[in-house]
């Protein structure tokens, strides 16, 4: 079986609107009582009328590039299935590939492949995965991003963007990036821990020969590790990483290699200092101990002297009775 990623390797955006279009004339004026369903992975089926379905942009604020989404019967802000080539797909479908050459990072060419981005990024990522505590939303990638996504057996499992040396920082700004910039990545959580940030970020790498490669600031705890993964392996590059604020000016950066050693030597400094205080308190619950000790021998000594005194006074006493 094919998958939307496979299918539309030669299908033009305006196609896949028009096609859009078309249906959802049919669907203003079908009987209600006939409707469709859909059957997620869950085995939910979801009823698909003209109140659950509408025209959102692929490409964030561009109206002019749009697809057609079904909305989730209990949250109208999740969506569950995309409109393609005249029949609904369901979010994990699309992240599927029946391609065996589609693997490890591949570049993003085709509509196909926008709209795996698209998914990942904000379906995936923004409306279930991003962390309140850490995380920060992406914004959404234009039609021309660089990009890449990550597959693995046939599924998407993360992607990277990257704004090249020299892009403009935003359409509405004149300044470029003076290095090119990691602004984006992501891993699903059912595929973390198996090196696949690590991949990503040695593709990065591979991908551009300027001498200075950066990392949108602020870096997650979780891309600290990756980049600390990364220079563990090539301990000569410590001067090849950086976080980068804004377009990546002379002071708009922070050598990652260095700010990890700085970490290091606080957490290190931290755990000495509780062993310190570890330390402390357990000699300070000696000399408690050790004082309760003294304690009871003097009042132990005190309560000898005493008896002896008495015994003292008693003997003394009889004997000049008895005179």
């Amino acid at each position: 079986m094919k998958f939307p990623v496979d299918l539309l390797a030669d299908v033009s955006q305006v196609e896949l609107e028009q096609s859009a279009h078309n249906y959802m004339n049919i669907l203003l004026y079908s009987n209600p009582d006939s409707a469709e369903h859909l059957t997620l992975s869950d085995s939910t089926k979801v009823t698909i009328d003209i109140s659950r379905v509408s025209l959102i942009p692929l490409y964030g604020n561009n109206d002019k590039q749009r697809i057609l989404v079904l909305f989730s019967p209990t949250d109208l802000f999740t969506v569950v299935a995309l409109y393609l080539l005249d029949q609904w797909w369901t979010v994990e479908d699309i992240l599927k590939t029946a391609d065996p050459a589609r693997h490890g990072v591949v570049e993003v060419v085709t509509v196909g492949e926008r709209i795996v981005l698209y998914i990942l990024n904000r379906v995936i990522y923004r409306a279930k995965e991003m962390s309140s505590e850490e995380d920060l939303p992406f914004l959404c990638h234009g039609e021309k991003d660089y990009a890449k996504i990550h597959w693995n057996n046939g599924e998407a499992v993360g992607f990277f963007s990257v704004k090249p040396s020299g892009s403009l920082c935003n359409s509405l700004s004149t300044r470029s990036y003076q290095l090119p910039v990691m602004d984006s990545i992501f891993v699903r959580k059912c595929h973390r821990g198996k090196g696949f940030g690590l991949q990503m970020l040695q593709d990065f790498v591979l991908s551009f020969k300027e001498e200075y490669l950066g990392l949108r600031y602020p870096l997650t705890k979780a891309m600290y590790k990756v980049c600390k993964k990364y220079l563990s392996q090539y301990p000569g590059e410590t001067d090849l990483l950086w976080e980068v604020e804004s377009v990546g000016g002379p002071n708009q950066r922070t050598n990652i290699a260095s700010k990890i050693q700085t970490m290091d030597l606080s957490d290190v400094s931290r755990h000495l200092s509780f062993l310190e205080e570890s330390l402390v308190t357990e000699m300070t619950e000696n000399d408690v101990v050790m004082e309760a000790i003294t304690t009871q021998i003097k009042e132990a000594g005190s309560m000898e002297c005493t008896v002896e005194i008495v015994e003292e006074v008693t003997v003394r006493r009889d004997t000049d009775i008895k005179s």
